[in-house]
């Protein structure tokens, strides 16, 4: 048996035997991690040269799923109503050669070269919140305006079939469609779900017709507990052979993850949804589209505090695992870089720091500099890949998560524990799964103390040593932090 203390040992609480059986399969081909990399808002307000930096940060990351916002609005030129308030006698045309395209294509470039999949979106409908400016008029009727899956599919027409992105497998109509907001401010204040509804409906026919059949429609991109369940039941009963994917975004309390209870939350919502379509868990998943906390978010900016923070590192990697074991077969983490979005009010435009780091010009040097939770997502979305089976464990101490990983030819895998508690646990641990692997160990523990850096200011491993993941390999976990033992470098 190998030993590897991931911390002091002393006072540790002992939790025994940790045994990832066969049994107790949480996924069969898992479908990855991600990050939310949208179109940057406006790239003149980047470090020059900046884009390097953000590719290195991606190539590390190794994401199998990008969520990528853009907003028509930029891009529908020359509307015309010709006098008339038949919308249907309506025209426009496009500048498809922007920056905000330039970007976006260049993100795609990205993805297609690397088969990262890709979920791309609008924002919302185009127009001006405030009806006394709007001069579209599309707003009222939100998304079930019979305009907009014309747009829509104009875009990804031009997109897929012109530039030739097939990394785009799923279509996000408009974010968050059930926060309707302030009247005046919000562009989603009129919008209901039977106007979302229509809209999809709308653009699924439009995608068919001109032979984007393939592309799959986001089935809600809802946001928080209450908003799902008001969409997703609804969705699974009348939407049901238009949506492929039940995708929601999730912002949750540290108390809830770390309490644990997060974790039956979502089984509840997966659980309900899965009544009403029995394909889910089969043909169809259920993805976290965006993800982060609660907790020391500032609702006036839109910022959040605890990035700069080695705790919102372990919180995520907890939050992860919590998902996954809830029923969820794909998290993708908001967001990757502070520079891409911007709040926008009297006195102009400010970041939404949410990122894994920022390449924003007017960021201080310490806000440019990869965060925790950056590191800590690296070793995530590089263990727990696309097509892996997925390993829980029971008996476990109270405040513990754990989550294995076997690739699909057995040759590579790991596990991650998690310690939510105030004190070290050590256990032994071992996949049950008989792995062809190396015959060598990667350790790496993720906490303030031990969290360890290369000279390219990347993670790597605390320990190589002589082991097998099919063998007891005792590891002691430190407070409020995680450890990932991998058979292969992350």
């Amino acid at each position: 048996m190998a030993f590897v203390t991931a911390c002091s040992g002393k006072d540790a609480e002992y939790t025994g035997e940790v045994i990832f059986s066969k049994d107790r399969v949480v996924s069969l081909s898992f479908d990855g991690l991600g990050v939310e990399w949208g179109t940057y808002e406006d790239t003149n307000k980047t470090v020059k040269g900046s884009w390097n930096r953000v590719l290195s940060a991606v190539d590390r990351l190794n994401p199998a799923l990008v969520r990528c916002m853009t907003n028509l609005d930029w891009f529908v030129v020359d509307f015309d109503k010709h006098g008339t308030e038949d919308v249907e006698d309506d025209t426009w045309g496009y500048n498809f050669n922007n920056k905000q395209m330039v970007n976006a294509c260049d993100v795609l470039d990205y993805c297609q070269e690397n088969d990262v999949r890709v979920a791309f979106g609008v924002w919302n409908v185009i127009g001006n919140a405030d009806q006394k400016k709007d001069i579209y008029g599309m707003i009222p009727n939100a998304s079930a305006d019979p305009r907009w899956a014309k747009m829509c599919a104009d875009l990804m027409e031009y997109l897929i079939k012109v530039k030739g992105y097939t990394c785009i497998s799923w279509f996000v109509n408009t974010n968050e469609p059930n926060i309707t907001g302030n009247e005046g401010s919000s562009k989603n204040y009129y919008n209901t779900y039977e106007k979302w509804e229509q809209g999809v409906k709308n653009i699924r026919k439009a995608f068919d017709a001109i032979d984007l059949k393939y592309l799959d429609i986001i089935g809600g991109d809802t946001t928080g507990i209450a908003g799902c369940e008001v969409y997703l039941p609804k969705i699974a009963s009348k939407l049901s052979n238009v949506v492929n994917n039940y995708g929601i975004h999730m912002y949750i309390t540290q108390m809830a993850i770390e309490k644990g209870t997060y974790k039956d939350t979502i089984r509840s919502l997966y659980n309900t949804t899965r009544k009403k379509d029995s394909d889910l868990g089969k043909t169809k998943q259920m993805y976290i589209w965006e993800s982060g906390l609660l907790t020391g978010k500032n609702d006036t900016t839109d910022c959040q505090a605890l990035i700069r923070n080695y705790e919102y590192g372990y919180l995520m990697a907890d939050y992860t695992i919590q998902s996954i074991l809830g029923g969820v077969n794909g998290v993708v983490y908001w967001d990757l870089d502070d520079a891409m979005h911007f709040m926008y009010g009297a006195t102009g435009a400010t970041a939404k720091e949410w990122g894994m780091f920022s390449t924003l010009a007017s960021a201080s040097p310490a806000m440019q500099e990869y965060r925790p939770w950056y590191h800590s997502s690296v070793l995530l979305t590089n263990l727990f890949r696309p097509g892996n089976v997925l390993y829980d464990a029971g008996g476990l101490s109270q405040g513990m998560r754990v989550l294995a990983t076997v690739s699909e030819d057995r040759t590579k895998g790991g596990y991650c524990v998690v310690n939510s508690t105030t004190r070290p646990i050590t256990g032994e641990f071992v996949i049950e799964e008989s792995l062809k692997d190396s015959g060598k160990l990667y350790i790496y523990v993720y906490n303030e103390a031990n969290l360890k850096l290369g000279e390219d200011g990347f993670v790597v491993p605390n320990y190589v040593v002589d082991g097998n993941l099919n063998k007891k390999t005792s590891i002691t976990v430190p407070a409020k932090g995680f450890v990932v033992v991998s058979s292969e470098r992350l």
